[in-house]
């Protein structure tokens, strides 16, 4: 035998070994995949997969029971399951939901620490506006309320702390209260935002202008841009992030209202799928804003 035979079998196993244990040596590296670890790895985007998870668990169950009343109705039969939507699929589905909204809870029983934290970084750099500022002041108190009553309920549920259940559902009632207001005030806070913002546009418009373009209307080339005309993009640039973050922060407080209002009342006012509706708004207009928040800057990418 030859020593280039001998030489090839040798090479033989190690190549198989290297094309099994490192089938990923040819994967190239994905932005993506970074990002979405970046994301995940925020208190935030963790909670907003997880609120995407619980309330998106309520929406399947609502479909499979449409879909099973409409089957039971087509089959002209009176066999109809509505609480697990007539399969044993809602069913994990609605113990997966569950499970996830029960850590979310746990995941939240350290709330209290960031709130302090805001409340002692606002009075050190107080917003724009005696209103803005009045307007965090009693949001922060009210969260300062919620979250305490949320952990020792939820410890109570538990029979970790003894709390009767009678006290946890007052506990619980006043504290979704204390977050309505939360929420109620922030569509307040964001009508105020978009008046300064649009103060803001006025006077740059008065004071700069408009830029121009970049890019030419009837052709693709781009316009030689001046220092001057640099910045003032700039600046309308960042009026117009702006202006998409005051429109997000609508939605999602838009999705909360309803459900603040419904856990304020006792006995509720909305069927599970109305929640997981409302629920899922208000995740997917988060999960949107901290994803961009998330993104690697252009800047920062070139380094």
């Amino acid at each position: 035998m030859s020593q280039s035979a001998s030489s090839s079998k040798a090479v033989r196993p190690a190549n198989a070994t290297d094309a099994v244990l490192g089938a990923f040596s040819n994967v190239p590296p994905n932005e993506t995949l970074e990002h979405l670890i970046r994301y995940l790895g925020t208190w935030s985007g963790f909670d907003k997969a997880m609120m995407i998870t619980q309330y998106g668990s309520k929406l399947v169950i609502a479909f499979l029971a449409l879909q099973h009343a409409l089957r039971v109705r087509l089959a002209g039969t009176k066999s109809f399951h509505a609480a697990n939507g007539g399969s044993s699929v809602a069913v994990r589905v609605q113990r997966l939901g569950a499970l996830v909204g029960n850590a979310r809870v746990l995941y939240r029983i350290w709330g209290l620490l960031p709130m302090l934290q805001w409340m002692i970084s606002m009075e050190r750099n107080p917003p724009p506006t005696r209103l803005l500022h009045n307007i965090e002041r009693i949001q922060g108190w009210a969260m300062i309320i919620y979250c305490p009553l949320e952990a020792v309920s939820y410890l109570g549920a538990h029979s970790i702390l003894p709390v009767s259940a009678r006290t946890r559902g007052k506990m619980d009632l006043f504290g979704v209260r204390c977050w309505a207001v939360y929420v109620i005030l922030q569509l307040l806070h964001l009508v105020e935002d978009n008046r300064l913002l649009r103060l803001r546009a006025r006077a740059l418009e008065r004071g700069r202008g408009h830029p121009t373009p970049a890019r030419t209307p009837n052709t693709e080339k781009k316009v030689d841009l001046g220092e001057e005309q640099e910045t003032t993009r700039g600046m309308w640039r960042e009026l117009d992030a702006r202006k998409d973050a005051i429109l997000n922060q609508l939605w999602v407080n838009l999705g909360y209202l309803p459900l603040t209002v419904h856990w304020s009342t006792p006995g509720g006012l909305l069927s599970d799928a109305w929640v997981g509706f409302f629920g899922t708004i208000a995740a997917s207009a988060g999960l949107r804003a901290g994803w961009r928040a998330t993104a690697k800057r252009p800047e920062l990418a070139a380094k």
